[in-house]
């Protein structure tokens, strides 16, 4: 038997994993499922974002991190560099590292999305200020 073969899945459940909530104005909800910190996964961290109608994240960027966003509820826009573009459910946007990048609700209802980021790191910020480091 190979060393794969006794590899199990591993899995990750929003519903049961803490959250960091953030403030106006740039309120949201943010949380990490997968890090190489948490499970030691090595090529990427994932996990979710939720914005409530009318807010936003901070415009920000990743030195050495791209970072996609796959939209699963909601509407609204993502700015990268100098442009933007709308999103809705079944929506991915790309931002590459060293570009600034925002999300912003632009719908009636809470926007909900999953981040990743390759290859992973920035979401060592977030397990910080939640004690999770």
């Amino acid at each position: 038997m190979k060393a794969e073969d006794d590899m199990k899945p591993l899995v990750a459940k929003s519903w049961e994993s803490d959250y960091l909530a953030t403030p106006p104005p740039y309120e949201r909800h943010r949380q990490v499922l997968f890090s190489p910190k948490i499970q030691g996964v090595s090529s990427a961290s994932i996990g979710t974002v939720t914005i409530p109608p009318t807010g936003k994240s901070d415009l920000h960027m990743h030195e050495q991190t791209d970072e996609f966003w796959i939209v699963t509820r909601g509407h609204g826009k993502v700015i990268v560099g100098g442009g933007e573009a709308d999103i809705e459910p079944g929506s991915i946007a790309y931002g590459p590292a060293k570009s600034a990048h925002q999300i912003i609700n632009t719908g009636k209802e809470t926007l909900h999305a999953y981040w990743i980021l390759v290859p992973p790191g920035p979401e060592e910020a977030i397990l910080k200020v939640m004690g999770r480091l």
